[in-house]
């Protein structure tokens, strides 16, 4: 059942934005699974989006007195939502989005910028250890709540694990390797029903998040979807 009583018409421009924190992300989600109207209402804010951040500014000027309005609207944003139908909202939304400051990270991009980030600096693993027991005790001392972690198997190695902030809190971050590469599992205790992987790309990096028996989980690497999606699976089968 969908947490909201009605339609989350402000909440759809903060999950755009990339603005919400996983369990807001996943409430809104859910809402969207069973709820038509919503989706198409943010798939017309994907394409204004699309074709308004193609659109520069002619000038620095310009883009100065535009962030100027941005906040106005962003005040003002569930107001007209509540208050108008959908041609207004349709209206409203041209001009917030056309004035989204650009480069705002999303957790998709942060997830994946974790990632690289530990690549860049030779820093994958803080403990290396293929032993589960060794890597959930090393963990149980750097964090309150952390998810034991999955032994490799399946095409899977478990080389070790680190600690990472992300979407404001201290993780545990499992590392796997499938061939040459390096997959990064975040995981923390969640409230969150079940969610199946949904995968997304960031660049290179393919990014998946899903939930499984109370437990948030985000993936990325540069292997592919189905490798994802095939440890994903893995997991759940030990965890269940």
């Amino acid at each position: 059942m969908s947490p909201f009583d009605e339609h989350p018409r402000g909440a759809l421009h903060a999950y755009l934005d990339g603005e919400l924190s996983l369990e807001g992300s996943l409430e809104v989600e859910g809402h969207l699974e069973s709820c038509s109207a919503c989706r198409r209402e943010l798939e017309t804010f994907r394409a204004l989006r699309r074709l308004l951040q193609a659109a520069k500014p002619a000038a620095p000027e310009a883009e100065t007195a535009l962030m100027r309005v941005a906040r106005s609207v962003r005040t003002r944003r569930r107001r007209v939502y509540a208050a108008s139908g959908f041609g207004a909202m349709a209206a409203a939304a041209l001009v917030a989005l056309m004035l989204i400051p650009r480069g705002t990270p999303g957790i998709v991009e942060e997830v994946a910028s974790v990632h690289a980030r530990a690549l860049d600096t030779g820093r994958t693993v803080e403990l290396a250890s293929d032993d589960p027991a060794a890597i959930e005790r090393w963990l149980s001392t750097r964090l309150a709540e952390p998810v034991p972690p999955t032994a490799g198997g399946d095409g899977f190695a478990l080389r070790g694990a680190r600690v990472d902030s992300l979407d404001g809190r201290q993780v545990a971050t499992v590392v796997y390797q499938v061939r040459s590469h390096l997959v990064d599992v975040f995981a923390w205790p969640s409230s969150e029903r079940d969610m199946e992987p949904r995968p997304s790309v960031a660049g290179r990096w393919t990014v998946c998040r899903w939930s499984h028996r109370g437990v948030a989980y985000w993936m990325v690497s540069d292997a592919g979807t189905e490798d994802l999606k095939a440890l994903a699976a893995l997991i759940k089968e030990r965890r269940t």
